[in-house]
């Protein structure tokens, strides 16, 4: 059967809007960045693998947050130097029944249900 995997890559850091926090964890609305980008993606496409590639240092902070917010089920791996390298390991913790990828940028969170389901739509 035909599935699709989800990576969505979430290095930053924050530096670059000098926050004191990675963006991906600040709140927007009444959840967390990523958490909204999670909860968009499987809305869209609720059979699809979503695995959250972070640096390895803020995986434990992630999960920490993750469990007091109402997140879909994903995996969280930990990424390279390189967005490529992130790309990679998301991709190498994807099960074998994958069978189309999709990557999402992390702090994305804005995006729709409808993009979600086009954009699976044409691979």
């Amino acid at each position: 059967m035909a599935t699709t995997g989800v990576i969505i890559v979430a290095g930053g850091s924050g530096r670059r809007m000098g926050a004191a926090m990675p963006k991906q964890f600040m709140m927007l609305g009444n959840e967390p960045i990523l958490a909204r980008s999670i909860n968009r993606i499987h809305e869209a496409l609720p059979a699809a693998e979503i695995v959250v590639v972070l640096p390895e240092e803020h995986i434990a902070m992630w999960k920490n947050l993750a469990a007091r917010f109402d997140v879909a089920v994903h995996k969280c791996v930990a990424g390279g130097a390189e967005r490529f390298h992130s790309v990679k390991a998301g991709i190498a913790a994807l099960s074998d029944d994958v069978t189309s990828i999709m990557v999402h940028d992390g702090v994305r969170a804005l995006i729709t249900k409808k993009l979600i389901i086009r954009a699976a739509l044409a691979v």
